[in-house]
């Protein structure tokens, strides 16, 4: 949401219960019956976020904020991505009994749209990241990050694009190898789901390991040649980005700076008190 810019953040957010059931929807096609569940999980869940979890991220704002003036390193930026991620952890351990339960409910028939959803995106990835030239997919990447860069700290001159290139074409990134990751997440996804609306009379509670074991391996992979490919792809993001920082301007730090304190001030107001 972030990178969707300050003018739509609040609107966003205000309106995301709804914004996450119809994506969900589109998955599964949601069903009368489930609908319910469905609407006052994503209403709880959006109190909870409010209340727990914004907090949180104005800190991680003014943390990153205090660190715009300045040159950084690659460890700095790898602990504030690393603490992105475990907030989304926290949102899906949140709400895994209600997960396990819609789960527990999928018809083979929903399986299977989840199944053609997964083939849709995988066409559109296969077109934006591995189809073409090499050529054409560097400049596909290279037009996304800067792009998402120049939302923060305005336009790059010659010399800092020039650094972006370098970051991308030194990558380690490897279509193949994200590509055969994202089918194994997909296939795991619908083996534990169907393991799970299968299950027959257990209980909810004896089927949320399944769930939670499933979030932790969508995160770490259990294939060890892919979970080191991701460390040094981390890591590379990571170097890449601090140099790119570290080439700014003042001005464009002080740009950076007044849209983070932006973004903290509007987060700041859509916190619910307890």
């Amino acid at each position: 949401m972030l990178l969707g810019g300050c003018s739509t953040l609040k609107l966003v957010y205000n309106q995301a219960d709804e914004a996450a059931y119809w994506w969900l929807d589109n998955y599964v096609d949601v069903t009368d019956k489930q609908k319910t569940l469905v609407k006052d999980t994503l209403r709880q869940l959006h109190l909870w976020h409010r209340q727990t979890e914004l907090p949180e991220y104005v800190v991680l704002l003014q943390k990153v904020r205090a660190m715009a003036p300045n040159d950084i390193q690659p460890e700095q930026v790898c602990a504030i991505t690393q603490d992105m991620q475990n907030g989304l952890v926290r949102i899906l351990h949140q709400v895994e009994p209600e997960a396990t339960q819609l789960i527990s409910q999928l018809s083979d028939a929903q399986l299977q749209r989840v199944r053609k959803k997964y083939d849709k995106l995988n066409q559109e990835w296969r077109e934006d990241y591995w189809d073409g030239s090499e050529e054409k997919r560097l400049r596909y990447r290279n037009k996304q990050l800067l792009n998402r860069l120049e939302d923060f700290y305005g336009s790059l001159d010659t010399p800092q694009r020039e650094v972006v290139q370098q970051w991308l074409l030194k990558s380690t990134f490897n279509p193949a190898t994200s590509f055969k990751e994202r089918q194994r997440r997909q296939a795991d996804a619908l083996q534990t789901f169907s393991r799970i609306a299968h299950g027959g009379s257990q209980p909810i509670n004896a089927l949320q390991p399944q769930v939670r074991a499933w979030v932790d391996r969508s995160f770490t992979s259990p294939d060890e040649a892919f979970h080191a490919y991701s460390q040094t792809l981390k890591q590379e993001n990571c170097e890449g980005f601090a140099k790119v920082h570290n080439s700014t301007t003042r001005a464009q730090r002080e740009r950076l700076a007044e849209n983070l304190r932006n973004y903290e001030n509007i987060v700041q107001s859509l916190v619910l008190k307890k």
